[in-house]
């Protein structure tokens, strides 16, 4: 009998029931919900119904200012689970996946993040795929802390994976404006712009220009009646009077149809520079928690890596305050540019307490 490597699968079988039964899924809780409702109809619009199913696991510890919830729908978005400290040290998560369908759109929006900290050091995966901002990755982030009690500052460096993003498919294209325009249906005609005989026709010729009434004087000059196009799309229907029309108000649709079917498959990498503050500040009548994300260097491992000029970052920031015993104020909200794609998230209410 092999007796060492019925040890090594004894030991792989002890090692995975203590990971999960070890404290790993300790106060986390498992959720599942679903809703179905009468999508709002405007124009007499027929539409299905909206739907969304949401289901996912999380351990994520609260800070003071937040109170926990019985139940969880999946519909939750704490903006302080997007802080890159918590409020405890030690194994964090979220893995969440939420089916949609709002007024007759469909999608699925994924987050999935693990995280792992203790005073010196913060790690973090997390992977995010939202159909409905267009906007997929996947990103390591690994930072030094250094925590100076209220005041946490993190350095480190983020390596992100991601479709293409900042390089479309257009700026590969080497043909020509009105031939991609044709071969999405489109179709232009020509027609004169200055038709002086008035036969339709774009006509050249001769023609004499008197300059002086009484003598008769003056020159022949060679005329050539000019010429512009109107177009049609797909369905025949007349869409623009001239070139001019067209590439202002219809080749932007073709282009971003082109960009769309030729989207690379190919994902992209590029490894940033990471710099967060996180500021939490509080007591019995107030709170105040500010943090800030960003990524101001980045090398492109890929040849398509994103080449935006913009800063990648992402902010929060919530306060709330006790006016007197009933009355209590808040703002939060969260603002994040990734990728040339904005996403921001503001809120403000007032509390009456009998």
């Amino acid at each position: 009998m092999n007796y060492g490597g019925f040890k090594n699968y004894f030991l792989y079988v002890a090692a995975s029931c203590s990971f999960i039964f070890g404290g790993f899924f300790t106060n986390s809780t498992i959720y599942g919900s679903a809703n179905i409702s009468t999508p709002y109809i405007n124009g007499g619009l027929n539409l299905q119904d909206d739907y969304k199913y949401n289901f996912g696991i999380r351990k994520i510890a609260l800070f003071p200012y937040q109170s926990r919830s019985r139940f969880y729908k999946g519909s939750e978005e704490a903006i302080s689970d997007r802080a890159i400290i918590g409020p405890v040290n030690g194994v964090e998560y979220l893995f969440s996946a939420s089916s949609v369908r709002n007024q007759g759109h469909e999608y699925t929006d994924q987050e999935h993040w693990l995280k792992w900290s203790n005073n010196h050091f913060v790690t973090k995966f997390k992977y995010v795929n939202k159909e409905s901002r267009d906007l997929e990755f996947a990103d390591y982030d690994a930072r030094y802390r250094l925590n100076l009690s209220k005041v946490n500052i993190t350095t480190g460096v983020s390596l992100k994976g991601h479709p293409v993003y900042g390089h479309p498919a257009i700026l590969d294209y080497d043909g020509e404006w009105w031939q991609l325009s044709y071969d999405y249906g489109y179709t232009d005609y020509t027609y004169p712009t200055n038709d002086i005989n008035g036969n339709g026709v774009i006509d050249s010729y001769w023609i004499w220009v008197e300059t002086d009434p009484d003598t008769e004087d003056g020159y022949w000059e060679y005329w050539i009646e000019g010429l512009d196009y109107y177009w049609e799309d797909p369905q025949g229907n007349h869409v623009a009077t001239s070139d001019e029309e067209f590439h202002v108000y219809h080749y932007p649709h073709v282009v971003d149809m082109y960009n769309e079917d030729n989207k690379s498959k190919e994902w992209q990498a590029e490894a940033s520079i990471v710099i967060g503050l996180d500021v939490l500040l509080g007591g019995d009548k107030y709170y105040s928690h500010l943090w800030v994300n960003a990524f101001p260097y980045s090398v492109g491992l890929t040849d398509k890596a994103y080449e935006g000029g913009d800063v990648q970052y992402d902010v929060g920031l919530l306060i709330g305050t006790n006016l007197s015993e009933h009355i209590g104020v808040f703002i939060e909200g969260t603002y994040q540019n990734y990728y040339g794609r904005e996403e921001y998230n503001i809120g403000t209410g007032i509390n009456w307490r009998f």
